[in-house]
């Protein structure tokens, strides 16, 4: 996930049963960046980026990145209300930087397959049309003010939504990969332990968990011992510093 997201990885993680981890050039360095993509690459096959906003929108943007690690780019595009001109904003996307690669459109809000035909037609072979999803309120996800529901208050409603759209997607053009890519390793020092011997406490349950990994695993490598509880449930702080 490319930026300081706290739902979408949530929801990630249970679609893909592996950790999600947020990347971001401006708030953690290419050097960060990398050595995540390297550590994934070792034990994956393949590593999905969600990007953030438009795909050249904010600075640094998600295209910075894949440019930054020659990623090839999945446009998703809301296809409501417009065929050829689907195919236009596409393909004005794909010229607009030289420096990145897109490897297909995935539709989304598809009404029919006529639709979806019309779209590929349209694109006339300059790209492939990789997925169209289905427009249904069945496989949205849930969403309410400021944004999306925390994934584990509707995670059997999030399964039910996922088998959905895997059943919608079935073998359709998603599947067929791009090129690999070769992530080099970075050497990164290890953080001094200046937190040996102390316990941190954390608070974290229903209502409390807007928390990064990434900061839990630095304190862990400067030697905190770390202590979770529950505002909501206990009744007395751990024993911590």
């Amino acid at each position: 996930v490319i930026g300081p997201d706290f739902f979408d990885p949530q929801i990630l993680e249970q679609a893909s049963g592996q950790p999600v981890t947020q990347l971001d050039l401006w708030m953690a360095g290419a050097e960060y960046c990398r050595h995540q993509f390297y550590l994934a690459a070792q034990q994956s096959d393949l590593i999905l980026v969600e990007g953030a906003m438009g795909v050249f929108d904010g600075e640094p943007s998600s295209a910075d990145l894949a440019a930054t690690f020659n990623i090839p780019i999945a446009l998703v595009i809301d296809v409501k209300g417009m065929a050829q001109t689907a195919a236009a904003v596409a393909l004005g996307l794909t010229s607009f930087r030289d420096d990145v690669e897109f490897c297909g459109l995935i539709a989304n809000n598809c009404g029919t397959q006529r639709h979806a035909q019309l779209i590929q037609d349209a694109l006339a072979g300059r790209m492939p049309l990789l997925a169209n999803l289905a427009r249904d309120p069945e496989v949205s996800l849930p969403e309410r003010h400021l944004g999306l529901v925390q994934a584990h208050e509707v995670r059997e409603e999030l399964e039910h939504r996922f088998n959905l759209g895997k059943a919608w997607l079935g073998e359709q053009a998603i599947c067929a990969l791009p090129k690999p890519v070769a992530f080099t390793s970075q050497d990164i020092a290890a953080p001094q332990k200046l937190l040996q011997g102390t316990t941190i406490g954390i608070a974290r349950d229903a209502a409390f968990s807007f928390i990064y990994s990434a900061n839990t695993h630095l304190l862990e490598a400067m030697g905190a011992k770390l202590s979770y509880f529950s505002p909501l449930n206990d009744q007395h702080l751990p024993d911590v510093d």
